[in-house]
């Protein structure tokens, strides 16, 4: 009886909730301090209510929980956290790709209006298909609304958006364009750097100029000198990759303030944002060892991670035993429900109850100060199935890019990176790290290479225990080689031709032939 009154006090909840989202300023109350416990409370419970729905009315779900001996009515016993653990995870491979769209939708079909349809590419570069409704592209766009609003309170001039995400039927860009549109000034540019730089050149220095892209389009629009940064007042969201801290310093030469987003075609764009508070912690992490031994997992991934803050109310996120994200989208009006559904991202969750004490404890007094959200923390380790496994060791590029930003000198050098493995002609799998110069570095040909090869990898095996005893241990003719490449040449050759930057390659015997890839510099053991 209690679960029953729980669950309809949930339905009231969420009808008086539902107008409030309707307007930006209401909006932002649902977000106001001292009622985390409540989201966090009605979040699961309206999790498990989608749930129920989506087992009774969705007929790709209900075929897959039943291929998982998890048919028939579903009662959850004990807590809540414990009965959605027993639900079967879901992901691209397991459920998006094996039932039509249709089946995947509330009802089996889709509905006939106010359903747009909008793609990813993701890692393979090959794009899919994701369907919104009314309800999800409207939540969505009040969640961007009021992020917006919030950075324009603080602007003293016109704000102007340059919308440098890509566009077409690709998520990130088409849901920001629409979203904006009706609130801000706008231009969707896309990735094009011409085009940018004319707009600003053309309107003015009269306007704030708020940029949103991937963080390597925006390191290399702010390095390029037909403008005088200076005489621009520039805001930077980025989203669809992490940064380095001392790369979100290097933005902050030319933007007055840079804070990204983290989302996923696969989910919604916008799960979750950096707020000041969690800037401010995650420098504190990265300059006390106590407080990342504390908090984090960036002794095992050997990453410092990403920090942002989510509402309960809309999203439950889980870890499983392998360390992934777990995400639900517990609205029940998302025509295409994902529950539980594993985006192999490595991460977290910390509320902001737990967190507080140890930031006390540990004398972090100036972090608490930037606290204007108790919404609880979502710490991200990148993808987890976009690293490589070296003997034993795993290897991922959100590692290498931390030690490339963590110098200025490369940070101003390397274009791009990539870990690459393959197999050779014995048979062996081998592990190439190439790093990309920029069009100026290659030009002026002054950086010293042999140094920055040794500062890499010995920093790659300063973070990560496992890597360096891996290179220790490793058969005769199996050593990792490091090099660096001209500005779009070896494996680089086709670098700009898709949607995101390629951080890791898996290929094949004889994979690296089509390239005059340099493989002379060998990593020493010691």
């Amino acid at each position: 009886m209690k679960r029953l009154l729980a669950f309809a006090l949930v339905g009231l909840v969420d009808g008086v909730v539902r107008p409030l989202t309707h307007s930006v300023h209401t909006h932002k109350l649902l977000l106001g301090p001292g009622i985390e416990p409540l989201r966090w409370w009605f979040g699961r419970r309206r999790a498990w209510h989608t749930f129920e729905l989506a087992a009774r009315h969705v007929p790709a779900y209900r075929a897959f929980l039943a291929e998982r001996g998890r048919g028939g009515r579903l009662r959850f016993r004990g807590s809540l956290t414990e009965a959605f653990r027993q639900i079967p995870e879901m992901d691209k491979e397991s459920y998006i790709k094996r039932w039509s769209i249709p089946d995947r939708c509330f009802g089996g079909e889709l509905p006939r209006r106010g359903v747009v349809v909008d793609e990813s590419s993701g890692s393979s570069g090959t794009p899919t298909s994701w369907v919104r409704g009314r309800e999800e592209r409207a939540a969505t766009r009040q969640l961007l609304q009021v992020g917006f609003a919030r950075t324009a309170s603080t602007l003293t001039k016109q704000p102007f958006v340059l919308n440098a995400f890509s566009l077409g039927a690709w998520a990130t860009g088409m849901n920001v364009t629409t979203s904006l549109t009706e609130i801000t000034m706008i231009k969707s540019c896309g990735p094009d750097k011409d085009k940018i730089i004319s707009t600003m050149k053309e309107f003015g220095t009269d306007y704030t100029y708020i940029i949103t892209s991937y963080p390597p389009f925006l390191k290399s629009l702010f390095d390029d000198d037909r403008l005088d940064w200076d005489e621009y007042d520039i805001v930077a969201a980025f989203g669809g990759e992490g940064i380095s801290e001392n790369m979100r310093s290097h933005i902050l030469r030319y933007a007055h303030s840079a804070f990204g987003s983290y989302g996923a075609s696969d989910l919604e764009i916008n799960l979750s944002i950096e707020t000041d508070f969690t800037v401010a912690l995650r420098r504190a992490i990265s300059e006390d060892p106590r407080l990342s031994d504390h908090l984090t997992k960036t002794g095992e991934y050997g990453v410092l991670p990403m920090i942002f803050q989510f509402n309960p109310y809309d999203y439950l996120v889980e870890s499983n035993d392998d360390g992934e994200l777990i995400v639900t989208i517990v609205r029940d009006r998302n025509i295409n429900p994902r529950i539980r559904y594993n985006i192999h991202d490595r991460g977290h969750v910390m509320r902001m109850r737990d967190l507080l004490p140890v930031l006390k404890e540990l004398g972090h007094d100036e972090v608490i100060r930037e606290k204007f959200l108790d919404l609880p923390l979502l710490f991200h380790y990148g993808r987890s199935d976009l690293s490589v496994d070296y003997n034993g060791a795993v290897v991922g590029p959100d590692a290498l890019r931390d030690v490339i930003y963590s110098n200025a000198e490369l940070l101003e050098a390397v274009e791009n990176h990539r870990l690459i493995s393959y197999e050779d002609a014995n048979g062996d799998r081998q592990l190439h790290i190439a790093l990309q110069l920029t069009a100026g570095a290659t030009a002026a040909g002054t950086l010293d290479q042999a140094r920055f090869r040794e500062l890499v990898m010995d920093e790659l095996r300063r973070r990560n225990g496992d890597f360096h005893n891996a290179i220790r241990t490793a058969p005769d003719g199996t050593l990792p080689t490091i090099a660096f490449y001209a500005f779009h040449a070896g494996p680089f050759a086709e670098d700009g031709s898709k949607l995101k930057n390629e951080y890791v390659w898996q290929l094949p015997q004889g994979g690296l032939d089509r390239w005059e890839v340099d493989l002379t510099h060998v990593v020493a053991r010691q």
